[in-house]
């Protein structure tokens, strides 16, 4: 399995610093010829202050170097958690011997806790002393908290005569939900990009991917997704052809990203996807999906494999803002045509449950008004989700 430290120019690691007691909890990626860096960040208003520190550094300078503490979000800390997350970057940037704007930092976990600043120094004197080290594996583990696995995400095509290659690792696993979630992703490419032209690409792959997932509804403190460009190969970012299969790669890589964090949410048994098809437009499509990937009758229905139809007709139906005529509305699950037109279909009961005891569940919606179509991940509710959160502080 490829990870970021495939990709030449990538330096990644991670360690257990003391933050969660037994694991790994604190990690550096840095690209330190890096041309081009750019960063989405959560819509919560409580942000916690990596993500304000974060988001002024990157508008003013080229990021090399990010800092990534798990078990601990720095979110509603006051003075001292602002104090705390400057103080983290500028000790990496005494350890990497590079000026303090270029290093940002990213955190994850309890709420409302003050960052044991002293364990994350004495960490950092211990990870950045081999700062050339190409351990990906480590760092996916390191920002871990309530995931289950490690996540990460490898794409490589021919743009002209060169190989461009693109990878990500991420976490999140609850919290999620459209406009990002208690998620963080971290994106690499060998690529010749300027920050302005990466922001806006990233921003444009983040709206097809991790805004499109959900578990629980909720929006975190600190999601954020950052990316860097090595510039180690250059293609014209003006010519379409380059820039199509350029943006490609970078949504696959989001996307494999995006579905692996909804695959493994809270207690989850079940990766759940939704395509909208015939929306009046792109943004009626995003928005019943996400309705309908958000809806806590559909995800129990679907953890239960329980086929009633008429959870998703109501998630639909739901849906603010959006042009629609009930007569019009069809479902499938599966291949199964389950509602058709505004009117319930006989179905072979037996194997659309078959289908929806299965490790993927498709859900396909048609509004029956236009060319709007969209995709949205998510997955089942269950027990687990319930007992991982009343034990998780």
């Amino acid at each position: 399995m490829k990870t970021i430290t495939d990709i030449h120019g990538v330096y990644a690691n991670g360690i257990a610093a003391g933050i969660k007691p037994g694991k790994k909890d604190l990690a550096y990626i840095y690209v330190p010829d890096a041309v081009g860096a750019a960063g989405v960040f959560t819509t919560n208003k409580f942000r916690a202050a990596c993500v304000n520190y974060t988001q002024k550094m990157m508008k003013r300078h080229t990021v090399k170097a990010v800092i990534i503490n798990s078990g601990n979000a720095n979110a509603a800390t006051g003075d001292l958690g602002v104090r705390n997350a400057k103080r983290t970057a500028q000790k990496a940037a005494t350890l990497l011997k590079i000026p303090a704007t270029e290093v940002v930092v990213a955190s994850t976990g309890i709420i409302g806790v003050q960052l044991p600043i002293e364990l994350v120094e004495a960490g950092l004197d211990q990870l950045l002393s081999t700062p050339a080290t190409r351990d990906g594996a480590a760092t996916a583990s390191a920002i871990m908290t309530t995931d289950l696995v490690p996540k990460h995400a490898y794409a490589e095509a021919k743009i002209g005569k060169k190989i461009f290659q693109v990878a990500g690792i991420a976490k999140g696993s609850g919290m999620i939900a459209p406009n990002m979630a208690t998620m963080l992703g971290f994106i690499v490419t060998n690529a010749t990009i300027d920050s302005p032209v990466l922001a806006k690409w990233l921003k444009e792959a983040v709206d097809e991917s991790f805004n499109r997932i959900s578990v629980d509804g909720d929006t975190s403190t600190n999601d954020m997704v950052l990316a860097f460009a090595t510039g180690e190969h250059s293609f014209s970012v003006t010519d379409p052809v380059s820039n199509t299969a350029f943006k490609a790669l970078l949504v696959t890589v989001c996307q494999d990203l995006a579905k692996a964090i909804a695959r493994d949410g809270e207690g989850a048994t079940k990766l759940i996807e939704v395509v909208v098809e015939n929306a009046a437009n792109r943004a009626d499509a995003e928005a019943i999906g996400r309705s309908v990937i958000n809806s806590p009758l559909v995800k129990t229905a679907l953890h239960g494999a329980d086929p009633n139809w008429g959870r998703v007709v109501a998630a639909v139906g739901k849906t603010e803002n959006v042009k629609m005529n009930p007569d019009k509305v069809s479902v499938w699950f599966g291949d199964h045509a389950v509602f058709k037109d505004g009117v319930p279909l006989t179905f072979d009961r037996d194997a659309v449950v078959r289908h929806l005891k299965e490790s993927t569940v498709l859900i396909r919606i048609s509004i029956g008004l236009g060319a709007g179509r969209s995709k949205s991940w998510g997955c089942d509710l269950t027990k687990g989700y319930i007992d991982i959160n009343t034990e998780y502080s």
